[in-house]
C-alpha cells in the first residue's frame, strides 16, 4: 500500500492470492469489499461506472472486485476478471450482488405505510414517527446472527440515549409470547413488535436476516443493510445533518 495523502491511499492488490481459495477471498471480501457502502466502482477498463452498473457486472459476469484505492476518504473498487475454478467464489460473489441490488434500489423510496404496536404497547406509523431517524430492524429469535449483534444494537442506543429525533425499532417474525419468553433471559434495547412477516416480506421483500433499514425523518429509505457497522456511518451522517 502507498500513501498520497491523509485521505487519499493506493492499495497493491496480489489478487492470484487473494483468489487462491475460498476462504483467503472471503476473508478479504468481508473486511475490504463492503457493496452496501457509497463507492467509486471502475469496471475491467478502469473506466467509471454507476454502482447499479458495478453491482450488475458482479450478478452476470466472472469478474471479481478488490479495492484499489481510497480517494478523498471514498473506497474505490475495481473488477478483475475471476481466473478461478473455486466455483464456491464465482456462486458468492453472485449471491452477494443479488442481495445487494434490491437494497440499493429501495433507497429514495419512501417506506411503505405501517401501523405497528410495539410489546409494550406503544403505536408507530408515519404521523408519528415522522421528524424522526428510524432504524428498522428486522430478524427472528432463532436466527444467530440476528441475536449475536444485540450487544452493538445496545451501545448503539446507548451512545445515542440523550437524542430524542433517533428511534430504534425492531420487527419480528415471531410471535408476542415466545419474544416476552425470549427476553426474561436476553437484553435487548430496541422496541420489538412482535408477527411482522407479512409486512417484512410482502411490503418490504426482504429475506435475509438481520437486515436494517435507515429511514429519515421524511420516511425515506437511506440505506438497508445485513450489517448493522455498515449503517453507522449513514445514520452519522443523517444526525449531524441540521434541522430547521
Amino acid at each position: 500500500m502507498a500513501s498520497n495523502s491523509v485521505s487519499d491511499q493506493i492499495f497493491t492488490t496480489d489478487w492470484k492470492t487473494l483468489t487462491k481459495d475460498f476462504m483467503t477471498w472471503y476473508n478479504y471480501t468481508y473486511y475490504n469489499v463492503r457493496l452496501s457502502q457509497d463507492f467509486i466502482g471502475l469496471d475491467l477498463d478502469s473506466i467509471k461506472i454507476d454502482k447499479a452498473a458495478f453491482l450488475n457486472k458482479l450478478m452476470t459476469e466472472n469478474v471479481v472486485a478488490f479495492k484499489t484505492k481510497i480517494l478523498q476518504g471514498q473506497s474505490v473498487y475495481q473488477l478483475f476478471k475471476l481466473n478461478s475454478n473455486d466455483e464456491s467464489i464465482k456462486a458468492t460473489i453472485k449471491q452477494m450482488a443479488s442481495t445487494e441490488i434490491p437494497h440499493f434500489k429501495m433507497e429514495g423510496f419512501e417506506i411503505p405505510e405501517f401501523n405497528f404496536t410495539d410489546l409494550m404497547g406503544k403505536v408507530y406509523n408515519k404521523l408519528l414517527t415522522k421528524g424522526k431517524i428510524v432504524i428498522l430492524k428486522c430478524w427472528f429469535i432463532h436466527c444467530g446472527a440476528c441475536v449475536k449483534e444485540f450487544t452493538e444494537l445496545n451501545k448503539l442506543v446507548d451512545d445515542n440515549h440523550e437524542r430524542d429525533d433517533i428511534l430504534f425499532l425492531s420487527l419480528a417474525l415471531d410471535s408476542k409470547q415466545d419474544l416476552i419468553k425470549f427476553f426474561e433471559t436476553k437484553d435487548f434495547k430496541f422496541a420489538t413488535v412482535a408477527e411482522m412477516k407479512n409486512y417484512i416480506v410482502n411490503k418490504l421483500n426482504i429475506t435475509e436476516y438481520p437486515t436494517h433499514l435507515l429511514i429519515d425523518r421524511n420516511g425515506k429509505i437511506i440505506k438497508v443493510v445485513n450489517r448493522i457497522d455498515d449503517l453507522v456511518p449513514f445514520l452519522k451522517n443523517e444526525t449531524d445533518k441540521k434541522t430547521f
